[in-house]
């Protein structure tokens, strides 16, 4: 018996047997990328929120203040060349060397230019928000000049 005792396997061939390959399985969907649960997103945009609405509310003070404590603009009125003009104006209505009836209207006139004039100046600073000066006392800088809508309102 001594001859039956050899391995099994010297008795078979070795046959490497065919691998089968599985038929192509139906292409998966592809996963979405995994995102956060509504519930997150929706603490985060709160957050968001309120932390705007509280910077918001916070700075209103500051952008207040900068707002209110900038310098009112500067507009300018060349009053000596409507003054000029003025007396120009009287010059050729009464005439030089006039009698003291037409000295007395000339300074009557006067009178009510200067008043006039300080009344458009005083609205003209008011409605445009801003400080009016003599334009001869500008030394440096461009301001608005406002001597034209002057003129026009004191001649209304």
């Amino acid at each position: 018996m001594e001859q039956n005792a050899q391995p099994v396997a010297a008795e078979v061939p070795a046959v490497a047997a065919p691998v089968a390959t599985p038929a192509a399985a139906p292409a998966a969907a592809p996963q979405p990328a995994p995102s956060q649960p509504p519930s997150q997103f929706m603490t985060v945009l709160t957050t968001a929120l309120v932390s705007t609405v509280f910077t918001l509310v916070a700075l209103a003070p500051v952008a207040y203040s900068i707002y209110k404590h900038t310098p009112p603009q500067v507009a300018t009125v060349d009053l000596q060349k409507l003054v000029e003009e003025d007396q120009k104006r009287l010059l050729d209505l009464i005439g030089v060397g006039g009698s003291a009836d037409k000295q007395q209207l000339a300074e009557k006139m006067t009178a009510d230019f200067a008043k006039k004039l300080s009344v458009v100046v005083d609205e003209l600073g008011k409605e445009c928000h801003c400080v009016v000066v003599n334009k001869a006392a500008l030394l440096a800088g461009t301001a608005t000049d406002y001597t034209d809508i002057v003129r026009e309102r004191i001649k209304k």
